[in-house]
């Protein structure tokens, strides 16, 4: 064990290397996954706001389009938090033109690809009920996020409900998260899909 610095325990003779390779993944190392925003990210932000400058004015169309974008990554954090809670490694999340995403592993298991496929969609459901309290955007906020908690729980390519349902059949190759179209398989590491 690693206390201020000092190795007690059973790990008292084994060199820092050692103990820094058996601490990995331990405490708050396992959340920092990085964030890669893709230039058409770029676009999607810039949408969202104009979208939402354009429904309600400057100042609170500017604050909806934003928390618009935070409801999508959030729910992206729900994918990442389930997935983390259930020991499947997890890349990288991000903003691209198609949306937020998670590049995560596969699994090897449909319960736990189920429940790492449904903890998105219920991020923005429980995200909707303190956002519809929010004084002037909350309402808009809040049903955003039903409609993101909805669509992505029909089974549409791309979507998890279409992972969730391919799990329930017991089709497991066909719902493991799949590579951006600009990566090559290739440039993924062993066993992250």
């Amino acid at each position: 064990m690693l206390i201020f610095g000092h190795v007690t325990g059973p790990m008292r003779g084994l060199n820092h290397r050692a103990i820094a390779r058996s601490m990995k993944g331990v405490g708050m190392k396992r959340f920092l996954i990085p964030f890669r925003m893709d230039a058409t990210g770029c676009l999607i932000l810039a949408a969202c706001v104009l979208l939402g400058v354009a429904l309600l004015g400057w100042r609170a169309g500017a604050a909806e389009g934003v928390l618009v974008i935070a409801s999508l990554l959030l729910h992206e954090v729900g994918h990442i938090l389930a997935a983390v809670a259930l020991g499947v490694p997890v890349r990288e999340f991000g903003l691209c033109w198609r949306g937020a995403f998670t590049r995560r592993a596969y699994s090897g298991r449909r319960p736990t690809e189920i429940l790492i496929s449904f903890a998105g969609p219920l991020t923005n459901l429980f995200l909707a009920f303190p956002l519809y309290y929010l004084p002037v955007i909350g309402n808009q906020l809040a049903l955003c996020n039903l409609m993101l908690c909805i669509v992505n729980l029909l089974p549409i390519p791309s979507s998890d409900g279409l992972r969730i349902l391919r799990n329930i059949r017991g089709s497991a190759a066909a719902s493991a998260p799949r590579p951006m179209p600009s990566e090559a398989p290739a440039t993924l590491p062993a066993g992250i899909r």
